[in-house]
């Protein structure tokens, strides 16, 4: 082995769902296309600013100690620009050293899952450790019907592609015969990740989805809200019945926040978000009851002074059981200073405050 390769045992940065006595905090990037939607009006040129824009946004949220950085996953329009996370993932590995990469998520519906789990790890590999999985079957509507296969298929389709990656991961020299995916001959993903048993982040928004989640023994991706109280606490109910560990380390909660020097600056920053974010998906052809239920992702939820902000969100921390959050700073229309000072104030004045969460509230042990 060259002298210049890193060894194995070199120092990873903790996963997300380690830790359980601080709060944890992970950026979550759309990157979604500023331009003209209109498909003749494409500008290669504004693509490119926004993906160096962006990835400005993620280094300097390293150097800000942030824990991490979640990217989505769309397809048919410029909702994103990440239509294969890995790809994007990968190039902010070798721009990065600490933060941890994951997804929000891949849509594993419509994805060969081995071929996520061969990215997996090259992700890892690429990233020393800092890879962080997370898997779905696709959100918006809009995109459902377009897929193939069929919207029909996409939850058995979901769970069968879940079985086969975990696999993938965790076994060597294994076969699958499935309704959807056939590995007929002994075979083992090359890279594996360092390490191939690490748990996956999954999404729910409905307490039995929540169950389910718990029952495999993975990790839980919501909405950081106290309507996600239901689906967090049937989510360790099942997770402990099924003998594996859970607690608010193992919950993400997202929601989309605005931090200004004064409460009226952050209100005229959110009432602009909300109007374009509510906009946007309308123009994506989203149902309207839809759209209300994925606006506060994406439109400014939780807006303030570091102060106002920090208390609003130990209150829904609190409430929700989540004890990783994933924050959406930059939106659809929101300069970039806008979003770039939302991320400098939290990470300087919200941060700080809220970190030590888990032990002030007496949930773990100061030595824990």
């Amino acid at each position: 082995m060259s002298a210049q390769i890193k060894p194995r045992n070199e120092a990873i940065v903790p996963r997300w769902d380690e830790e359980p006595g601080i709060i944890k905090f992970i950026r979550c990037d759309a990157m979604q296309y500023e331009g003209d939607w209109s498909p003749e009006a494409y500008d290669p040129a504004s693509a490119r600013a926004t993906f160096e824009s962006t990835i400005a946004d993620t280094k300097e949220a390293e150097a800000l100690g942030y824990d991490g950085l979640v990217t989505t996953e769309h397809h048919f329009d410029g909702w994103t620009m990440v239509p294969s996370p890995n790809v994007y993932l990968a190039a902010l590995a070798r721009e990065t050293s600490r933060i941890r990469l994951g997804h929000s998520v891949q849509v594993l519906s419509v994805h060969n899952p081995w071929r996520l789990a061969e990215e997996a790890g090259m992700l890892d590999m690429l990233s020393n450790g800092r890879a962080e999985i997370g898997v779905g079957k696709g959100n918006f509507s809009v995109e459902r019907a377009r897929y193939t296969p069929e919207a029909s298929e996409l939850d058995a389709r979901y769970a069968e592609g879940l079985e086969l990656l975990l696999r993938a991961l965790r076994e060597t020299s294994m076969t699958f015969a499935g309704k959807y995916h056939r590995i007929s001959e002994p075979s083992t993903v090359y890279p594996k990740p360092f390490n191939p048993r690490m748990r996956v982040w999954m999404p729910a928004t409905r307490p039995e989805v929540g169950e389910w989640v718990g029952t495999l023994g993975q990790n839980l991706f919501s909405f950081l809200a106290p309507a996600a109280r239901p689906i967090f606490e049937r989510y360790v109910s099942a997770a402990e019945a099924a003998g594996h560990s859970a607690s608010g380390a193992n919950f993400i909660g997202i929601t989309s926040v605005i931090v200004a020097p004064t409460d009226a600056e952050a209100e005229r920053a959110q009432a602009h978000s909300t109007q374009t974010a509510r906009a946007t998906l309308a123009a994506r052809g989203m149902p309207g009851e839809e759209i209300e239920m994925y606006l506060p992702a994406f439109a400014g939820t939780v807006v303030g002074t570091p102060q106002s902000v920090c208390e609003q969100l130990r209150e829904a921390l609190k409430a929700s059981g989540a004890r990783r959050m994933c924050i959406v700073f930059r939106m659809r229309g929101m300069p970039e200073p806008v979003a770039r000072q939302s991320q400098r104030l939290f990470a300087a004045e919200v941060m700080p405050r809220l970190r030590d969460l888990p032990r002030e509230i007496g949930e773990v042990a100061a030595g824990g």
